[in-house]
């Protein structure tokens, strides 16, 4: 090293000598180390040819093993549902399942007969929808009578009622009152 560079980082000559002497040793071991492990390797390598590990001939595929394992789970699921059909079929009763007999057309066609009307026995007849009267009773509102009347809230028919009524308030029913319920 250069002496500018040592006074630069602090570092005395003598430290300097005893960093190249470790790094000299260092190489030297290395090298003794790398040797002793490539003896070591060629040793194992003339111990395991010698062992003789061969592949046994007699071993099967594990590609083998899974499709005989895939073919005998089939055959066994096979079987179980052929036990448990015939178990289902034997516990139930006879009696439930037998059919019933179907019945002939002639039976049949004595309950219905069709008549063709006459031309003058039948008349339009319109159906005539008169207006209904109710008496309010306790717990009546003008909501609950529409669903009775009308199957469901509509607010058109409680417009009407309040219309035929003539109702300033809807809220406003006393028990007894009587109301005209129009059906159209």
């Amino acid at each position: 090293m250069k002496s500018t560079t040592l006074r630069r980082s602090n570092i005395t000559r003598v430290k300097v000598a005893m960093m190249d002497d470790l790094s000299r040793y260092n190489q030297q071991h290395q090298d003794e180390d790398f040797y002793k492990a490539q003896n070591k390797t060629r040793e194992l390598d003339v111990l395991w040819q010698s062992f003789g590990v061969k592949q046994n001939r007699n071993e099967k595929a594990p590609q083998v093993y899974f499709v005989t394992g895939l073919i005998v789970g089939v055959i066994i699921t096979l079987a179980i549902t052929t036990v448990v059909s015939l178990l289902i079929s034997f516990s139930t009763p006879k009696d439930e399942m037998t059919l019933p007999a179907k019945k002939s057309n002639i039976e049949t066609s004595e309950k219905f007969s069709f008549i063709p009307a006459d031309n003058a026995a039948v008349k339009t007849t319109s159906p005539v929808l008169s207006n209904e009267e109710y008496v309010v009773k306790e717990g009546d509102t003008l909501e609950s009578i529409v669903i009775r009347f009308y199957g469901s809230f509509d607010m058109s028919k409680v417009n009407a009622i309040q219309s035929v009524n003539k109702m300033a308030n809807p809220n406003a029913l006393s028990i007894g009152q009587k109301l005209i319920i129009p059906m159209k």
